[in-house]
């Protein structure tokens, strides 16, 4: 059954203020466009507003929206996290034709001894590990800064084990936001590579099994 744009509107206006992920869908059912949101009320019911000024692609894709769910979640990253797994099961056409022209960016995980997270445009094949695609840049750069300081991991451009011990600690030692790994005698690769593996837990969307392995840890402290 068709919905009216002001039936559309009407249910995106009963949407709650709260982080979530929506699905529009054509009128064969099909899922046309994935889209994530830090207030689903707010941005959903946007494209259903007359005169929102958007562009002509977007238009289009309204045009074609012939209804639409919501996934409510805790958090905008797991939004983002959510939007990431939908888009990838689902290939809306509108996701593919709406992105940027710098696409959506991936998380580069090197494979050596300290390994270190980056941003990248694509994958390569050259033996890292790559996270992604994420929906945005801003956003995913933001969520990389929080696991890090989260999980007091080196943001610095220094590279160990080469540079151990060779400079004082930068500010985020001091600030608490990294565990200075270029002390000498400062903590071991082997508690690296747990941070960095709880890292990639997060960045696979696995957040609730890494909730219960810290949990445990701290029960254990």
């Amino acid at each position: 059954g068709t919905m009216t744009k002001a039936q559309l509107l009407e249910k995106a206006n009963s949407l709650p203020l709260a982080p979530g992920v929506y699905l529009m869908h054509g009128e064969d059912g099909t899922v046309i466009y994935v889209g994530k949101a830090k207030k689903l009320k707010n941005r959903v019911s946007q494209y259903f507003q007359e005169n929102r000024g958007h562009d002509f692609k977007t238009q289009t894709m309204v045009s074609q929206v012939d209804d639409f769910e919501t996934i409510i979640v805790r958090s905008e990253f797991e939004a983002l996290v959510l939007e990431n797994a939908l888009i990838k099961q689902y290939m809306p056409r509108y996701n593919i034709l709406l992105k940027d022209d710098k696409g959506y960016p991936f998380v580069r995980l090197t494979r050596e001894t300290y390994p270190r997270f980056s941003m990248v445009s694509r994958p390569a094949a050259d033996g890292a590990k790559y996270f992604g695609p994420y929906g945005g840049r801003y956003e995913t750069r933001s969520a990389l800064d929080a696991i890090a300081a989260a999980l007091k991991l080196p943001t610095c451009s220094r590279r160990f084990p080469r540079d151990i011990g060779k400079e004082r600690p930068c500010l985020n030692y001091h600030m608490g936001s990294c565990a200075g790994w270029c002390r000498s005698g400062g903590p071991a690769a082997e508690e690296y590579r747990a941070a960095i593996a709880q890292a990639e837990l997060v960045l696979s969307g696995r957040t609730k099994e890494l909730t219960e392995s810290l949990t445990a840890q701290m029960e254990a402290a």
